[in-house]
């Protein structure tokens, strides 16, 4: 059974219209059919009632004189002048047989007398006739007759080929009609559709549609553009205030971290310093979190600036990969790289915060992970970089949203702190130098790589 559930709203108003003309057409036909059904029975028995009448006044005097055959001859003339009557009968007045006539090739048939009245009576196959003989007096017979009705059938059955031939055109016409005209709807909606994917998919709240008519998709179109206009605008003040508050705690964040690191120095205390120690960690990490909101502030308002330099990308890539070493002693970084000497024109300081983001998720997200794998790869044209750990790994049907901001996945969000933004910030240092970053398939734990061009063009369609 169809479920319109299941299918296009194109499909669905093509459905409609052609379901709408078939039913249109079909009551037209049996409108149709029935009145020249109607027409034909009509004129049938006019034209035997009229013949009926013909027959009364010739057959009056042989009927009154009791001329048998007179009458009989005068029924016999019906093999001329009505081929279609079957059997003819003259009946007197007490409804006694006096004369009949039957068609060569008929069955005999005798009329009920019972059952005689003077409105015409249709069955399957015949017509029966009856007209009253009579003089200006009385009533002294009655002219019966029956006669086939080939022509009826005849007339049915050219009636519904031709009702069944102009229904299919009309149906094909229909449906052509249909597919023409239905896009007009359909590809508004689905300009709407893709325009509300696009915004899911890119985040940018900017785009609009064409909002211009005054129906129902025009409507939708004009709310679905001011409710992007109250996001964007929601989302700018959120941003500013992101801004503001990081700048803000900035400076006295700068200050505590300067006292707390004097107060690690000059506490002999062990115990005491380790709750120093705790506290500088606290401070990092906090600090680290604003740099963070600085960086989505810059990059939202498109001031994230690059200073790129030629360099060795291995050198940074082994540097950060010997800080997280001393940070996380349960995990072993395992570095392999398949040339020496990679040089690439870059900012140096991103790669290595790119670096820094990706170990720390890669450590955060397999406790009880013992490795972790950092592999660099190049071709002619570009160096690609994989971060692999073998934790908890990240559903399949999340992996295109962890690249977006403030995301995190659904199940493990609760278990490692952090606010989503290490790999959002990571795509777009990545794709400021022309490269791209994603999320590789792999069982178990999680595998992220980014390539960047080693002549400063994007040129990882290949390697990606």
């Amino acid at each position: 059974m169809l479920n319109l559930r299941y299918i296009t709203i194109k499909q669905k108003l093509v459905l409609m219209q052609v379901f709408t003309s078939i039913v249109v057409l079909f009551i037209c036909f049996v409108f149709f059919v029935i009145t020249h059904v109607n027409e034909y029975k009509d004129r049938k028995v006019e034209s035997m009632h009229s013949l009926a009448g013909a027959i009364s006044s010739n057959v009056l005097s042989a009927l009154q004189f009791e001329d048998r055959e007179a009458a009989r001859n005068i029924l016999m003339d019906l093999r001329k002048v009505a081929p279609a009557v079957t059997n003819a009968a003259i009946l007197t007045e007490t409804n006694q047989f006096f004369a009949g006539y039957t068609r060569a090739g008929s069955d005999t048939f005798k009329f009920d007398h019972h059952n005689i009245t003077e409105a015409p009576e249709f069955t399957e196959d015949f017509l029966f006739i009856y007209h009253l003989i009579s003089d200006s007096t009385e009533v002294v017979g009655t002219v019966c007759m029956r006669s086939e009705l080939k022509e009826l059938k005849t007339l049915k059955v050219k009636q519904f080929e031709m009702a069944f031939l102009i229904l299919l055109c009309g149906i094909g016409l229909s449906f052509l009609i249909a597919i023409w005209a239905t896009p007009y709807i359909s590809n508004r909606l689905l300009h709407l559709v893709t325009t509300m994917q696009e915004i899911r998919l890119t985040a940018d709240y900017t785009k609009q549609v064409n909002s211009e008519g005054t129906d129902e998709i025009s409507a939708l179109s004009f709310e679905f553009n001011n409710l992007m206009d109250k996001v964007k605008e929601n989302l700018q003040k959120k941003d500013e205030f992101i801004s503001i508050a990081s700048h803000e705690l900035k400076t006295p964040l700068t200050t505590i971290k300067s006292y707390v690191q004097i107060m690690e120095s000059i506490q002999p205390d062990p115990a005491q310093n380790a709750m120093i120690r705790k506290t500088l960690e606290s401070v990092n990490r906090l600090q680290q979190l604003i740099y963070d909101l600085l960086d989505v502030s810059k990059i939202q308002s498109g001031q994230l600036q690059l200073d790129e330099t030629i360099f060795n990308l291995e050198d940074p890539i082994r540097e950060t990969i010997a800080g997280y070493q001393v940070i996380s002693r349960e995990h072993q970084i395992i570095f392999k790289s398949d040339k020496e000497n990679v040089e690439i024109c870059a900012d140096r300081r991103r790669i290595e915060q790119v670096m820094i983001n990706l170990l720390s998720n890669a450590v955060k997200y397999s406790p009880n992970g013992k490795e972790v794998h950092v592999e660099m790869e190049t071709d002619v044209r570009s160096v690609k970089v994989t971060v692999r750990d073998f934790g908890i790994g990240i559903p399949r049907d999340e992996h295109p949203y962890v690249f977006d901001r403030f995301y995190r996945t659904k199940g493990n969000s609760t278990l490692v702190p952090g606010f989503g933004l290490g790999l959002y910030i990571c795509k777009d240092i990545i794709t400021r130098h022309q490269g791209k970053i994603r999320l590789l398939d792999c069982n178990p734990g999680t595998a992220v790589s980014f390539t960047l061009p080693l002549d400063g063009r994007d040129s990882t369609n290949d390697s990606t």
